[in-house]
Parts: structure tokens; sequence; C-alpha cells
């Protein structure tokens, strides 16, 4: 049963403690079948858990070389990939044991993260897709926004299906049901919201079928997306520290809004997509 819409008026989204994920086992499915647009699962992290790794996160700035500007992102990103991803699947196996180390002396991320996913996926198990090659995909990214950085808008199908980096993903998962998640470890004192449009992937023409999904030159009616989307409604989210955000990433436009205050907004997140017959359960980032 679906209940406890955070709202009706554009994308309903359900709430709830991550203690009740139970009365939900059809959740991820759900969101698939666009019976609701998402789910907002309080408590994810504890409160120990969130400080021990805050404490770890304490670089400033990016990486040298970063290929994502000024904004902080720990791990490699699958969306600007070329068609062979052999780097990233390397540096795949380097941050999942980042990852443990700095989620060492609590709950395992990727650990928790099937569990919680898995109670939901009606019955699918939870995995990494693995390439050909037998490499495994990176299970998610940590983004850091400082005061005044933001993340631009897209859809996640943009990536799915107008990046090369997405060819072996693309022909295991469903070709549209792809869902995007994060887990929140700190919320901005203001702004650093999670913004969703009422403009669709269906209503959108990529003819970029190569590189779209990077260059963001996707239309609406012929015109530019970026060129019309403030006429569109929209809808804001934030979620507080320790919740783990599910939802319809794929069909649904959508941005972070610019961080306001001195505290940072860091979320740990990628996506999710049911092979081909919902056979299983697939996250990556």
């Amino acid at each position: 049963m679906i209940q406890s819409p955070v709202s009706k008026s554009l994308y309903n989204f359900v709430e709830l403690d991550v203690s009740e994920i139970g009365k939900y086992p059809e959740g991820i499915r759900n969101i698939c079948d666009r019976k609701i647009h998402g789910l907002i699962i309080k408590n994810f992290f504890s409160q120990a858990d969130i400080s021990r790794v805050l404490n770890r996160l304490t670089r400033k700035g990016p990486f040298p070389g970063s290929p994502f500007g000024d904004v902080l992102i720990y791990g490699p990103a699958l969306y600007i990939c070329d068609a062979d991803i052999t780097q990233y699947c390397e540096e795949a196996i380097d941050f999942r044991k980042y990852c443990r180390q700095i989620f060492s002396g609590g709950a395992d991320f990727e650990t928790r993260l099937t569990e919680v996913l898995g109670a939901m996926s009606g019955g699918s198990p939870v995995e990494l897709p693995v390439t050909p090659d037998g490499y495994a995909y990176t299970p998610t990214t940590i983004r850091v926004l400082e005061t005044g950085q933001h993340m631009g808008w897209h859809f996640e199908n943009q990536f799915l299906h107008c990046t090369p980096g997405y060819r072996h993903l693309e022909t295991i998962v469903e070709p549209d049901d792809h869902l995007s998640y994060f887990a929140v470890l700190s919320a901005a004192e203001a702004g650093g919201e999670l913004v969703l449009y009422d403009l669709e992937w269906s209503e959108t023409e990529w003819p970029d079928k190569e590189h779209g999904g990077t260059r963001k030159n996707g239309l609406v009616n012929g015109k530019l997306i970026a060129s019309v989307m403030e006429d569109y409604d929209k809808m804001y989210l934030s979620p507080e520290a320790g919740s783990l955000v599910v939802f319809d990433a794929g069909r649904i436009l959508h941005r972070v809004s610019a961080v306001e205050g001195s505290r940072r907004r860091i979320t740990v997140g990628g996506f999710l997509a049911f092979s081909k017959n919902r056979e299983k359960l697939f996250y990556w980032s």
C-alpha cells in the first residue's frame, strides 16, 4: 500500500523510516511502473555513521585534473567515459576500497545499500553490473557541493541513451526505468534542494545520440531545453541528513540548486535500473 505522500501537487514521493521498508516490498518497481515517483527513506545512515564519515571527508576543492570542474567528486563516473571503460573499471576497484575505509567502523555502504534496496526490489537480487571482461562497475560516487556550487539540469536517460560509456549497460538494463539514488551525509543550511521540473524525457528530442548526454543539447519543441525549462512548474525537495532518496530521475528533468550557508552538501549516490525482464536490480555510478 502506498502511503504518506510528501506532495501530490507535482510528483508523488513516499516518505518513510528505514524501519518501515518491509511495508514496501515493491517500492522500486512502483517507481518504475509510475505508481509513485520516488521514496525518501529516513535514517538510512545513523548519526554515528554520518559523524564518522564526515570526519574523514576533509578534502577541500577538486582533485588535480578533475573532469568535474570546481566540484569535488570522489570516484569515477560512467557518463563522462568513452566507449572503452577500462580505466573507469580500474578506478572503480580503488574507489571501492576507499569507500570501505571511510565507512569502516560502522555500516558498510555497499552492504547497507543492497540490503535496503533488496527489501524493496520485489525479490530481485541487487547487484553491480559486470562488463564482458569481468570488471565490476563502481557502486557510487561521493559529491561535495560548497557554498555557491550546484548540479546542473539533466535526465539520467540522456546518459543511458546519448553517451558512449553506457553502450554495454544499455544492452543489459531496461531502457526506460533509469532511477537515481543518493544518501545525504550533510545537508546544506539553505539551498542545495533537489529541483524537479514538470518536464519529462518523453517530451524531449535528442538527435545527438553519441555525445548529447554530456553536451546537453536536447530539445523541446525544437528549442534547447536550457532555454525553456524555467517556464515549467517545479517541485523542491530538501531531504535531511541520513536520508536515502530514490526517484524517477531517468524520466524527470531535475537539478540541484546552489548551496547557501557555510555547511557543505555531501551525498553518496548513483543509479539504478532493472535488468531486462527485471531479473536483477543493478546499481552503479
